[in-house]
């Protein structure tokens, strides 16, 4: 019987695991559309980082590529890149997420 319960219960804590697998979104929010954002922020070769608020949709453009993005996921720093390919020539940008305040003045 005990050879049995082994492979059950690893099995069992194996699939429970699994899961629980964050997805891209969790990690760093989703695409919005371009209404909802409520600023842009423009992408340059000089840029080397962007700040934003944790639930703030925004528009990133770099070049001829934008996309609009609900910040939403749990990530507070992360390559821009993830979100929005880079032209080569580009440095890598990071993104740096502010968290929300509850009861804050302007969030």
């Amino acid at each position: 019987m005990k050879t049995l319960l082994i492979p059950m219960v690893a099995s069992a804590l194996f699939a429970s695991t699994s899961a629980f697998a964050l997805t891209a979104a969790d990690e760093y929010g989703s695409p919005a559309p371009v209404q909802a954002s409520q600023r842009t922020i423009v992408v340059d070769g000089s840029t080397r980082y962007v700040n934003v608020k944790q639930g703030e949709t925004v528009t990133i453009r770099t070049g001829d590529t934008s996309i609009s993005w609900y910040f939403d996921g749990i990530l507070p720093v992360f390559p821009l890149s993830k979100i929005l390919p880079i032209p080569a020539a580009g440095k890598p940008v990071q993104v740096y997420v502010a968290p929300h305040l509850i009861g804050h003045a302007d969030g």
